[in-house]
């Protein structure tokens, strides 16, 4: 996979690792919902900002 993947994918783990841990260890239940959300919508941007710049570069080799 491509590396720059890799350096925005392990530290995003990291840090929702981090909050699910600090808020159980707090007595706090972690707000699992709003954690997938946030994830969905990370990832719906990772996908849609490579689609878009896919087509670009598509569209300015022609």
């Amino acid at each position: 996979m491509n590396r720059t993947f890799f350096i925005i994918m392990i530290p995003a783990l990291l840090v929702a690792a981090g909050y699910v841990i600090v808020l159980r260890y707090m007595g706090f239940a972690p707000g699992y919902p709003r954690l997938i959300i946030a994830m969905a919508l990370f990832f719906g941007a990772i996908y849609w900002l490579s689609r878009r710049n896919a087509r670009k570069t598509e569209t300015h080799r022609s």
